[in-house]
């Protein structure tokens, strides 16, 4: 017993999560082979110059190293971003820190924001207010996805009828997935989640988990995916199809006419704000690729997103992940909004995409379409896309989200990563837990941010077009190899301190998040007031309390912040304004 306390003791007295991020960041990131090949070589002359601070214990009750995952990742992007200041603009940047609890919040942005903060009208991101936020961004959940228990129990993970794990997933409309159970499209008298979910427990155990990914796949055409190991995912036809990408790819589009390039100067492009002047379109949805362009546009990039006026769309999520973002709308079942879509990219020097593969392709704005549309201009473009399941193997049509990318059904379960929650609490049969935390989704922004800054430095020397791809998979196939869970002792710890709650699969996330932030609260790590500031939106004519950037470079040498405020979809007029520090595009 004496013994086994002390190892204990020593593991807990000796675990750092910035030391910790310290060694992903140089022998899992830089050094990894996967990564490296892609990045630029002054990258790893600043790890040097980098300070990791924070708290040495976990505070999240989860088994996966989130804190270090986000901490390693955010201190990449600051390394991509010293090779690019150097490249692009001959300045040599002194150094920058990470705060791992700082760094935390990162993941959990879009659940701590405030509106109108310190005052009897705040409107918070647990939806206190809710009716108030849609008068600052108009309600667009046209299908009623989270209108009773019932439609939002479409959205969870189930036992089927050979003990398997499935994340059913509604997506952006219940409707095809209740269909696909044969249930009506609500049942209103079942008012608690316990009553809810039990239809879809009961008939889950009669469906048998290939006959259900075979009807949401391939008839409904919705998210969802069985749950799988990590083991089991690595050893499966798509798993092995992805094994040799790292975060992201990045292809050649060469065009001899298109020689290296960088993009039009404007008073505002410094190594300041490195992005400065750089015209962004951003067609995307919900939390990967919108933090993909968010990104961006921290680094000082205009951003112009498109979204039809017809489209379904998380009015929330606008809060956090549509600073630095003009909103116009565009139909693309009309040739005029065809029209305006290919003046918005002629004049772009990226192009981020992030719908369902294939959906775009039918209007001429797929990958390829994007780069044959500037062919003939002197430099090239990045045509970017994100999905959920990576870019290789038989899965790569499928429609997904984070949580499916996680057990293996659209982003979060298909990689073995909610299935190893579940067993780190004591659950058996490979039972599945979805983490909680859109953690991959905004990890996969990082990646895309930083693949974008790559492929920018090619086009500066090579000339031509690049193509850049990446997928929740392929972040969450990196957590799972190279940085893996916290060391038995260490989750144990984090676990008690927290209360050694267990989650079961068919508590989905409107369950878990609540205990998981009130958990977060009574620690009192994470949410200190030095990680949060107040922005101006003038778009919206609000003050927000949100998370600061999380990278703080030494003298401000680089400034992250946004040109414009955030707001609702179709707030712009679908054109490049001539100053592109204007608030709103009329």
């Amino acid at each position: 017993m004496g013994s086994i306390d002390t190892s204990t003791s020593d593991v807990l007295s000796t675990y750092s999560v910035p030391a910790e991020s310290e060694k992903l960041l140089a022998a899992e990131l830089l050094e990894n082979p996967k990564i490296a090949k892609d990045i630029p070589s002054e990258a790893k002359d600043f790890v040097s110059r980098i300070k990791f601070t924070g708290t040495h214990l976990p505070s999240i009750p989860i088994n996966w190293r989130f804190a270090e995952s986000a901490a390693s990742l955010k201190a990449f992007e600051a390394c991509i971003i010293s090779a690019f200041v150097k490249r692009k603009y001959d300045v040599e940047l002194k150094g920058a820190e990470i705060n791992t609890d700082h760094a935390q919040l990162f993941f959990m942005s879009t659940l701590v924001w405030q509106i109108h903060p310190d005052t009897d009208h705040v409107i918070t991101a647990n939806l206190r207010g809710q009716e108030k936020l849609f008068e600052l961004i108009p309600n667009y959940d046209f299908h009623k996805m989270g209108s009773s228990p019932f439609r939002q129990a479409a959205t969870n993970i189930y036992r089927t009828k050979d003990d398997r794990f499935f994340h059913l997933h509604g997506s952006m409309n219940p409707d095809p997935s209740l269909e696909s159970l044969g249930f009506p499209e609500d049942r209103p008298e079942l008012t608690t989640w316990e009553e809810a979910t039990q239809p879809f427990i009961d008939k889950m155990a009669t469906i048998e988990a290939a006959e259900m990914q075979r009807l949401a796949s391939d008839v409904y055409k919705q998210a969802g995916v069985i749950a799988e190991t990590v083991d089991s995912f690595r050893a499966s036809e798509h798993g092995k199809a992805n094994a040799h990408v790292g975060l992201f790819e990045i292809h050649a589009a060469p065009n001899p006419s298109q020689k290296p390039s960088w993009w039009l100067s404007t008073p505002q492009t410094s190594a300041a704000r490195p992005l400065a002047g750089l015209k962004v379109v951003d067609l995307t949805r919900v939390i990967a690729a919108p933090a993909v362009t968010r990104g961006l546009a921290e680094l000082g990039a205009s951003v112009m997103r498109v979204t039809s006026p017809k489209l379904v769309d998380y009015s929330v999520l606008h809060i956090d992940l549509s600073w630095g973002k003009w909103q116009c709308s565009l139909d693309l079942k009309t040739e005029e909004g065809k029209a305006g879509l290919r003046e918005l990219i002629k004049d772009a020097d990226v192009v981020v995409q992030g719908y369902r593969p294939g959906v775009l392709d039918k209007y001429g704005f797929g990958q390829q379409g994007i780069i044959d549309l500037v062919k003939d201009r002197e430099r090239g473009i990045i045509s970017v896309r994100e999905n959920c399941y990576g870019w290789n193997g038989p899965w790569e049509y499928r429609s997904g989200w984070q949580q499916i990318s996680f057990d293996d059904s659209a982003g979060d379960n298909c990689v073995g990563i909610s299935v190893g929650f579940g067993k780190a609490m004591g659950l058996k049969d490979n039972e599945a837990v979805t983490p909680v935390f859109p953690n991959s989704d905004y990890m996969t922004g990082i990646a895309g941010v930083t693949a974008i800054l790559t492929a920018l430095m090619r086009r500066a020397e090579e000339g031509g077009s690049f193509k850049v791809d990446v997928a929740l998979n392929y972040y969450n196939q990196w957590l799972a190899n190279s940085v893996g869970e916290y060391p038995e002792e260490i989750w144990q710890d984090v676990w008690k301190r927290n209360g050694k709650q267990v989650f079961r699969c068919h508590h989905n996330m409107g369950y878990l998040l609540p205990r998981y932030m009130e958990m977060i609260a009574k620690q009192g790590k994470l949410y200190q007031p030095a990680f949060f500031e107040d922005r101006e939106s003038k778009a919206i004519g609000a003050t927000v309390r949100t998370i600061k950037p999380i990278i703080k470079f030494d003298g401000d040498q680089v400034q992250l912040k946004y040109n414009v405020g955030t707001r609702g979809n179709g707030k712009d007029a679908a054109r490049w304004p001539d100053d592109l520090m204007t608030e709103v595009v009329k």
